[in-house]
């Protein structure tokens, strides 16, 4: 069998691209993520890669020809060997797209080795032996966080490839790495404290209980999308589970939980605001003016910086003079805690407590959750800044691995339970899909509403 090779979305505005040159000839076997040929965009020349493994087929388009995103410009055969080379050869670096030839980007100020927080250290550990009674609760409730972590990353996998064949419309900004952020935080929040999240959500929504099927309709622009397909993967929002229309602008959804939680207290409610943002972020305005007028006005905010160590493509290492952003916190007078972004358990731990002291009337928190994105800024983005060895050292502590370790070792989860989880987890990514593409385009009349005039 044959499946065309589509050319995806790709550059800042989805336009035509013009194909550079073919890395691999016709005939030739290919992994699956091995690179097929080099494009030029209107942001910089890049590789595609290859959606599945198998033999390439022409006819191919011509070096220096134009072609339109979704635009079929080979085939790869169904091809046994083909599948087999995929297993054997995978690049050790899985980036989308990468820069053919684009010059060094400047050293990058030395970070703390493996980026380990230093302003506090948060860890809950809690072996079979010293849970007692509760262990097997506590072992139940790290196995449903293991459930919410493996539906985000299956989620984000599976469009990433939809994406490499251009059946998904649009661009993506993808959270793989970041998952145990999204479910530490969340899992230490109510329905109906409210959650702000950023141009990257999809994890937020997923892990605060948001529909798969209206998330996956909005990325389609549908009218079943949770926001009528009017906002696309970057504007996401379910109100009936607390997750507030997400924010593409860096930084401007702070002050906005910051107004939030501020009518929280002032109507006597125990609810809290959660901010999510990057480490660009704790660079602008809106983030000192939020932390403090949050401070003063003590409001039960806790604020979430994902330090993912590139605020697009710039090393956090050369915009800032600090080691953790949550030194910043003492400037306002609140708590400023740093955690292990990977380890889901740190992360809840250090949210339970902001949440607890929130709602307790004491004010805000700044936690930094010390992660990493392992796709590039979007799916436009090539990558290139970062190097192998960095990548490898992150994927190495990947928070979906380490707690099926820890589960697996510490409680004796079966390792086939797992699998099943994950199993399931695809099966219902892939439904969400399928509800999304045959879900109903959204009507002339719809685009009146909700506007003001």
């Amino acid at each position: 069998m044959k499946y065309p090779v589509v050319m995806p979305h790709l550059g800042a505005t989805g336009g035509d691209v013009k194909i550079v040159e073919w890395r691999v000839a016709e005939s030739d076997l290919v992994a699956a993520g091995a690179a097929l040929l080099e494009v030029e965009t209107d942001k910089s020349v890049v590789e595609v890669e290859a959606f599945r493994g198998g033999r390439l087929l022409g006819p191919l388009a011509a070096p220096g020809s134009s072609i339109a995103p979704g635009e079929i410009i080979g085939y790869l055969s169904d091809d046994p060997v083909g599948v087999t080379l995929a297993a054997a050869t995978r690049p050790p670096e899985p980036e989308s797209v990468c820069v053919a030839s684009a010059p060094a980007p400047p050293k990058p100020a030395p970070a703390p080795a493996n980026h380990e927080p230093r302003t506090a250290r948060v860890a809950v550990r809690l072996s079979r032996a010293q849970a007692g009674k509760s262990g097997t609760a506590f072992a139940e409730r790290l196995v449903e966080a293991f459930a919410t972590m493996a539906l985000i990353r299956r989620y984000e996998e599976h469009l990433y490839q939809l994406f490499l064949q251009g059946l998904v419309p649009g661009t993506l900004h993808q959270c793989q790495g970041q998952e145990a952020v999204a479910v530490g935080v969340c899992s230490a929040l109510r329905r109906d404290d409210l959650v702000y999240s950023t141009h990257r959500p999809v994890g937020h929504l997923i892990a605060k209980g948001a529909s798969l099927e209206a998330i996956t309709a909005e990325i389609w622009g549908k009218a079943t999308g949770c926001v009528g397909g009017k906002g696309g993967q970057m504007h996401l929002a379910d109100f009936s589970v607390g997750a507030m229309v997400s924010n593409a602008i860096v930084g401007a959804n702070i002050p906005i939980a910051t107004g939030s939680a501020m009518s929280f207290r002032l109507q006597g409610l125990d609810r809290v605001a959660v901010s999510f943002f990057g480490d660009g972020a704790s660079n602008t305005g809106a983030f000192h003016e939020g932390l403090n007028l949050a401070a003063v006005q003590d409001a039960p905010a806790v604020f979430v910086c994902e330090n993912n160590l590139y605020a697009a493509s710039t090393h956090f290492g050369q915009t800032a003079r600090i080691a953790d952003i949550a030194e910043r916190a003492a400037a306002y007078g609140m708590p400023g805690v740093a955690v292990d972004g990977m380890d889901v358990e740190a992360v809840y731990a250090a949210t339970r407590t902001a949440v607890a002291r929130a709602r307790a009337g004491k004010g805000p928190t700044l936690i930094e959750a010390k992660t990493y994105r392992y796709r590039g800024h979007s799916r436009g983005d090539p990558g290139g800044y970062r190097g192998k060895d960095e990548h490898a050292a992150w994927t190495g502590r990947d928070p979906i691995e380490r707690l099926r370790r820890r589960l697996t070792g510490d409680f004796a989860i079966p390792a086939a339970r797992l699998a099943e989880i994950e199993t399931a987890a695809q099966a219902r990514v892939e439904a969400a899909v399928e509800f999304a593409r045959r879900s109903p385009e959204p009507t002339p009349e719809s685009g009146l509403e909700h506007v003001f005039v």
